[in-house]
């Protein structure tokens, strides 16, 4: 209470000496710049490949690539060539996501529907996560292998209905 009042007698004083400011002096006073909002770069994964170095340690977001080969370690991004026939895998390149670190829903419905490594329909996504890499940690020079961690996989197809053939056969598979 003894406090209290000492800020309001001090906040008195202090109007006292300016002078009470009017709505109109309040409108004018100068306003801090406002900080400029970061946009998230958006790559493929062709662009990843070659631009991860520059984004050590930011947020991306990645798009137009399929969820794969998922388990407890993890996934990938993976971009499949245009020429993929069903039954040969032809990537254009993938983005490993760290498993331990991502988002946990987004490594359950993975490993739930997009443990292979076939370009599925319902796997279709977009990933956000920051850009890691482990050899650069580890001091190892040369070639990098960057992946992202505390990645969120963003669902671009919608889950097979209950009932639909093809969730019949994931729930037989596990």
């Amino acid at each position: 209470m003894r406090r209290r009042f000492h800020l309001g007698v001090l906040a008195g004083l202090a109007i006292m000496v300016t002078g009470p400011l009017s709505g109109a002096a309040l409108a004018r006073a100068p306003k801090p710049p406002a900080e400029p909002p970061a946009s998230t770069p958006v790559l493929d994964v062709a662009a990843f490949q070659t631009q991860a170095a520059r984004y050590v340690g930011r947020p991306v977001r990645i798009e137009g690539c399929y969820i794969t080969s998922a388990n407890s370690g993890g996934a990938d991004c993976a971009a499949f060539r245009i020429a993929d026939l069903p039954g040969q895998v032809d990537w254009n390149g993938t983005v490993p996501l760290d498993g331990p670190t991502m988002e946990d829903a987004s490594l359950r419905r993975a490993q739930q529907i997009c443990g292979d490594t076939g370009q599925q329909p319902q796997c279709r996504a977009e990933v956000s996560g920051v850009v890691y890499d482990p050899f650069g940690d580890m001091g190892v020079q040369g070639q990098r292998n960057f992946e992202l961690r505390n990645a969120r996989i963003h669902w671009l197809a919608e889950p097979a209905p209950e009932g639909h053939p093809s969730s019949a056969a994931r729930h037989v598979a596990r």
